[in-house]
């Protein structure tokens, strides 16, 4: 059986644990090519107009993976702990796929704490209903979140270890955003790509240690339901003061981006920020003179602030 996998939404996040997961399973994987302004156009064409940017990328990539695979892979996430939440396109995604491509065959898992249903339960039941063998699927999932612990350790790691180490260049910037948009080849990737051109070091919110990230997003915003958002304001906690300024990566019209980049702005003072809101009319000239002019306050700054030290 080919289980296609959209490289969209928590792909770029959960892609170690999916695929080793299926892989593990007996099942081969087929991933929808990277995203391209065709990809999106068709998802713009089969979306609602009040879809997200990333639920369009979704419904594209899906589409991209009609003929390829036997089934497409879209999980059902709501809430891995009580009390927290995940965005409700997160919670969404499969019904929205079921009814807009219902030709289309699907396979899922629920995570939903506030109900009962963890993970491992459900994707070993998941792997069941498509007829492997218990024992099978229980190796296959211990097997899959090692890979992918392993895999988020290393992130962490070498990012850590970027931030620490002496600087390569005048200007560090961290940028603030889901992997969803930032390793999407055309919402976040070039945006990162650019700025290492105009010769900023880059740092991403989203190649840090995730427990630690959502305790000081906590810690930050006590009551913010939101998981991954926890995790980008813990991020900016944990690299403020290693960061020359930040940029904001949204796409619209996400209202827990939106609510977290305004909680910033009002919270964190001493550090310059910029919010880039995307859709898919942005224009890339535009997202590049922003981007310009946003280093080259960065470079001013720096600046000033070598000639106070040094007339001190």
């Amino acid at each position: 059986m080919r289980v296609g996998l959209p490289r969209a939404l928590l792909f770029h996040k959960y892609h170690t644990l999916w695929t080793t997961f299926l892989e593990e399973c007996g099942f081969t994987t087929v991933v929808s090519p990277p995203t391209n302004r065709r990809i999106l156009e068709r998802g713009v064409a089969l979306a609602v107009d009040e879809s997200c940017l990333p639920m369009k990328v979704l419904l594209g990539h899906i589409d991209a993976l009609a003929g390829r695979c036997d089934a497409v892979f879209v999980p059902r996430q709501e809430a891995f702990e009580r009390g927290e939440h995940l965005c409700v396109k997160f919670m969404g995604a499969y019904d929205i796929v079921r009814n807009t491509l219902p030709d289309l065959t699907l396979v899922t898992y629920d995570v939903n704490a506030e109900h009962g249903i963890d993970e491992r339960r459900s994707m070993i039941a998941m792997a069941r209903a498509l007829g492997v063998r218990a024992g099978v699927a229980r190796r296959a999932f211990d097997r899959a979140t090692a890979a992918q612990h392993a895999h988020e350790v290393e992130l962490a790691r070498l990012q850590q270890s970027v931030a620490e180490a002496p600087r390569t260049g005048d200007v560090r910037i961290l940028v603030v955003g889901h992997s969803y948009n930032l390793a999407d080849e055309l919402i976040g990737a070039p945006i990162l790509s650019y700025l290492r051109t105009l010769g900023a070091e880059v740092v991403t919110s989203d190649e840090v240690d995730k427990a630690l990230a959502r305790r000081h997003g906590a810690a930050m915003s006590p009551t913010m339901k939101w998981r991954y958002n926890k995790e980008l304001l813990g991020s900016i906690e944990l690299y403020r003061d290693l960061v020359d300024g930040i940029v904001f990566v949204v796409t619209f019209p996400c209202g827990p981006d939106s609510l977290m980049a305004e909680l910033c702005a009002r919270r964190i003072e001493g550090i310059p920020m910029t919010t880039l809101v995307l859709d898919e009319l942005a224009g890339e000239a535009g997202v590049r003179t922003r981007l310009e002019s946003f280093v080259d306050i960065l470079r001013e700054r720096g600046r000033r602030g070598h000639l106070r030290e040094v007339g001190s």
